[in-house]
C-alpha cells in the first residue's frame, strides 16, 4: 500500500536510509561478482588482500647533503642614506602630529594641519628620489639594445 511518502523518509522504519534506485556502478559490480570474473588491477592485491607497503627508501632524502639544496646567504640591506632619512624623519614627525600633538607641546589645532603637511613633505622628499633626470647628451635614437 503506498502512502504517498517517498522512500527514505524518516517517518518509515521500513524504508529508512535506503534510496530508491540502485547505483549503477554498485549494479555492474554485482553483475561481475554473479558471473565470477571481478577484474583485477594490474599489479594491484587480490580479492581484497592488504597491498605491502612500499619498501623503506636507504637514504632518508630530507637528511641526505647531497640531495639538499642550500641557498646563498643574501646580500646585506643597504645602509639608510641622510635623504631617505630625512624623509622618514618627516614621515614620523607628521604621524605624531596627527596622533598625538600633546606629546610634542602642540595643541591639536595647529597639530593636524602641520602633520598633514609633514607627512605630505615626507612622501614627497622619498617619491623624488625616485626619479632619475635624464642624460642630455644622450643620443635620442639610442634605444640602448645590443647585438
Amino acid at each position: 500500500m503506498s502512502t504517498g511518502e517517498p522512500e527514505g523518509v524518516p517517518g518509515d522504519p521500513g524504508r529508512e536510509g535506503r534510496r530508491s534506485d540502485p547505483d549503477p556502478f554498485e549494479q555492474v559490480v554485482a553483475s561481475w561478482k554473479a558471473e565470477g570474473t571481478v577484474p583485477h588491477w594490474p599489479g594491484g592485491p587480490a580479492d581484497g588482500a592488504a597491498a605491502a607497503p612500499p619498501p623503506a627508501p636507504e637514504i632518508d632524502p630530507r637528511l641526505d647533503p647531497e640531495e639538499h639544496y642550500v641557498p646563498p646567504e643574501p646580500p646585506p640591506l643597504p645602509r639608510v642614506g641622510a635623504a631617505v632619512g630625512v624623509g622618514l624623519v618627516l614621515v614620523v614627525l607628521g604621524i605624531v602630529l596627527v596622533a598625538a600633538p600633546r606629546w610634542i607641546g602642540m595643541s591639536s589645532v595647529y597639530g593636524l594641519p602641520l602633520g598633514l603637511v609633514a607627512i605630505a613633505g615626507g612622501l614627497t622628499w622619498l617619491l623624488m628620489r625616485l626619479w632619475q633626470p635624464a642624460d642630455e647628451d644622450a643620443d635620442p635614437y639610442d634605444d640602448e639594445g645590443t647585438v
